[in-house]
């Protein structure tokens, strides 16, 4: 079932992707999620460096949509920085 992506966080704030773990060890939350406030939505810093850009888009699959269709954050989109 194919769900575009809404930012909610859940998963590099709960099991972050492989391209964090080499680049930061294995770390709790990814360093490079960031809250756009703007936007009401959680972004990859990692997408959105045009260093490493391409080669995470294309291991995280971006744009073929969420890993957790199902997941309840994606009905309750915020800041979970503090939580």
């Amino acid at each position: 079932m194919y769900k575009p992506c809404v930012g909610c966080g859940w998963c590099c704030l709960t099991d972050p992707c492989m391209d964090s773990h080499r680049r930061y060890g294995y770390q709790r939350r990814c360093p490079d999620l960031r809250w756009d406030a703007a936007q009401g939505r959680y972004l990859c810093g990692l997408m959105l460096d045009p260093k490493t850009a391409d080669e995470v888009r294309t291991g995280q699959h971006e744009g073929q949509g969420c890993c957790a269709p199902l997941n309840g954050w994606r009905d309750d989109v915020r800041n979970r920085d503090n939580d």
